[in-house]
């Protein structure tokens, strides 16, 4: 069976996977060694013959795929978590698996980081020091404070770790209402609304879908206390950020740590740039460039031997769901 890398040319060379790199994790496979061809590709003008010959695609990229002819394309592993896009272009039968868990441990802190934040008012104290103004605040630990997690996948499960041994209590977010995360409690994500006033701290993970876009609108943001911060490492769609950054100018939040937003790069006369209590970070939070790549390539290989097995594929998405 033929593979074929596609590579994204403007991504930073730490990101490419190279036929050679792969070959080297084939051929130490004894499942895998002498199984598969190999091709590589970083110029969009020659993708079309390249996956006319193709059984399975590595894509560093996203590619509307249905806009090629690959008769021979069967699954498709992509180097993102996030995948509507590729589903909005995915052609009926091929197989889609991401890159769910690689960003785990870094989200993972970057979460407790912003959770710590809110607990020492670091948002409000950013914001005195660029005025110059000395206004001292005294609050006390973290612990027994409430977290509520949109999401317990890969990065999510990982931070609940982390919050749940700095003595946060947190409340995961599912569809189902259930989770393998350590966390007091899991809801279903049509019962939030009940909860949503007891939360000190709000995080999202959440991928686009049709149910999850626009979840936070000003009707459940409204819900939140003024003590409650928002941390969004997601998709950026699931909030209404012109109502959160009103209810931030208003004083009726506590601040907002904010890593993707509705429009990138943020054009510079977003007045998000200027809204009281948002520390922003430019969509960086989740990814190591030193570790990614092999954390994603794991994945893959560990899903090529199941291939080759018969085996359940990992981080297959459901196509109906979105994720």
């Amino acid at each position: 069976m033929h593979i074929h890398i596609e590579n994204d040319a403007s991504a930073p060379q730490a990101l490419h996977l190279t036929m050679q790199h792969l070959q080297q994790q084939l051929d130490a496979h004894p499942q895998l060694r002498g199984h598969f061809t190999l091709s590589e590709n970083s110029n969009s003008a020659h993708i079309a013959d390249f996956l006319a010959t193709s059984d399975i695609l590595w894509s560093g990229r996203k590619l509307a795929l249905n806009t090629f002819s690959a008769p021979r394309l069967g699954w498709v592993q992509v180097m993102s978590a996030g995948v509507e896009q590729w589903l909005a272009h995915l052609p009926q039968g091929v197989t889609l698996t991401n890159a769910s868990g690689v960003h785990g441990d870094k989200g993972a802190e970057f979460i407790l980081m912003a959770a710590l934040m809110f607990n020492f008012g670091i948002p409000g104290f950013l914001q005195d020091q660029a005025q110059r103004l000395w206004r001292p605040t005294f609050g006390g630990c973290a612990r027994g404070k409430t977290v509520m997690l949109l999401g317990v996948g890969g990065i999510g499960a990982a931070a609940a770790n982390l919050l749940t041994a700095q003595g946060y209590r947190v409340i995961g977010v599912t569809r189902s209402g259930q989770c393998d995360a350590d966390v007091a409690r899991c809801i279903r994500i049509d019962a939030i609304d009940e909860v949503l006033p007891q939360v000190d701290v709000l995080v999202s993970t959440l991928p686009l879908t049709p149910q999850t876009e626009m979840l936070f609108d000003r009707r459940r943001l409204d819900l939140l206390p003024a003590r409650a911060g928002i941390v969004i490492v997601g998709r950026a769609a699931v909030f209404d950020y012109t109502a959160m950054r009103e209810k931030l100018c208003a004083g009726e939040l506590a601040g907002a740590v904010l890593d993707v937003y509705p429009q990138e790069p943020l054009p510079v006369d977003d007045a998000l740039w200027s809204t009281p209590g948002v520390v922003m970070t430019p969509h960086c939070s989740l990814d190591d460039h030193s570790a990614y790549l092999e954390g994603c390539l794991e994945v893959f290989i560990d899903n090529l031997v199941r291939f080759r097995s018969g085996h359940p594929l990992r981080n297959q998405v459901d196509v109906a769901r979105g994720y």
